[in-house]
């Protein structure tokens, strides 16, 4: 049984008990309201101030069994709150609550549904570039990992064991479960659950919620790459293509593959990144070189992607920078955000 359904009936059983005793004393002896509250107090406290006014003998019955039934249900509750307290319950529903509430101060981060084996290398990545993630599964096994930071060091790497990751027990493609791991703010959604049918709900669940929001899916079956763009993905990543194209690159070109592999398992290591220039900046309209992104030394512009879907590679520095461009850098993540705020200034 959920923590919170039993701290919600040992309430109830208290807050029964108590009413009881005051209906009873106010019926049986015909108390005030203040008198019979009172009395049932100290009766259940067993404090034995005394009666408030002498009782009947119906009275008396009345707090004989008033007595029995309080101590057993503050026995009872007595016992549930010390195993909660040594199970680590108690500890647990604090920790979710506070969870809760940072989530709800999130915004412009990831959402990853499913913590399988694609989950958990989505994760991993985004947790070393930086970014703030929120995981749902509904499968508590795969969730155990968060509890400690020897589990998120196990399974992520030591250099993440500090990562402060968010997470969401329940269905993914559930309107309340999307809605807790705060979809309305996020920026984009990963759709890794085993089944295409499940990503194919996600991803209805996802587009409704949040129609601005990136979608990308993973998909086993080539038919349904299809039904997943229709119903609101913005792009299809297949798990058999990918590993069809990396054992091909692993022996035709084994040299640029090791080279991948090493920048992408250092935490501190390069990465590709990009920025997209806003319509509001500042630099629109003026040459590369006079922007920040051709005073940034530390990083290499590598390509620019323009809105109309054509990409140019080793771009000039006389290249005039327009909203809606992607330039593509190789560099450090914390240097990619730095220059994506510079860039995107408007002062």
């Amino acid at each position: 049984m959920p923590i919170t359904n039993r701290i919600r009936k040992l309430l109830v059983a208290l807050a029964l008990t108590y009413l009881a005793g005051i209906i009873g004393y106010e019926v049986i002896e015909g108390w005030s309201f203040l008198d019979a509250a009172y009395m049932t107090v100290i009766t259940l406290a067993t404090i034995g101030y005394g009666e408030t006014h002498p009782l009947s003998s119906a009275g008396r019955v009345f707090t004989i069994f008033l007595i029995l039934g309080g101590m057993t249900t503050v026995s009872y509750g007595a016992l549930t709150l010390t195993a909660l307290v040594a199970d680590g319950e108690l500890a647990q529903l604090l920790k979710r609550r506070r969870m809760d509430k940072a989530i709800t101060q999130l915004t412009n981060h990831y959402i990853i549904c499913g913590l399988g084996k694609t989950g958990e290398h989505v994760v991993a990545e985004l947790l070393q570039t930086g970014k703030q993630v929120v995981v749902v599964d509904k499968n508590p096994d795969n969730l155990a990992c968060f509890h400690s930071r020897d589990a998120i060091s196990e399974r992520f790497g030591a250099g993440l064991a500090a990562s402060k990751i968010n997470y969401v027990s329940g269905d993914a493609a559930s309107d309340h479960v999307l809605i807790e791991a705060g979809i309305q703010r996020a920026v984009g959604i990963f759709c890794a659950l085993a089944s295409d049918k499940d990503n194919l709900f996600v991803v209805l669940t996802a587009r409704g919620l949040n129609a601005r929001i990136r979608i990308i899916s993973k998909c086993e079956d080539d038919e349904t790459e299809q039904k997943l763009l229709r119903a609101g993905a913005d792009s299809i990543v297949s798990p058999k293509r990918i590993g069809g194209l990396r054992m091909a690159s692993e022996m035709i070109r084994p040299a640029v593959v090791s080279f991948l592999d090493i920048m992408v398992r250092d935490p501190q290591g390069y990465r590709f990144e990009e920025v997209e220039v806003k319509a509001g900046s500042k630099f629109l309209g003026k040459p590369i070189r006079h922007s920040p992104a051709g005073e940034a030394s530390t990083l290499r512009l590598v390509a620019i992607a323009n809105p109309a879907a054509d990409c140019h590679y080793n771009p000039s520095e006389e290249t005039l920078l327009a909203a809606g461009q992607r330039l593509v850098f190789l560099g450090r993540s914390e240097q990619v955000e730095r220059l994506r705020a510079d860039l995107n200034s408007t002062g």
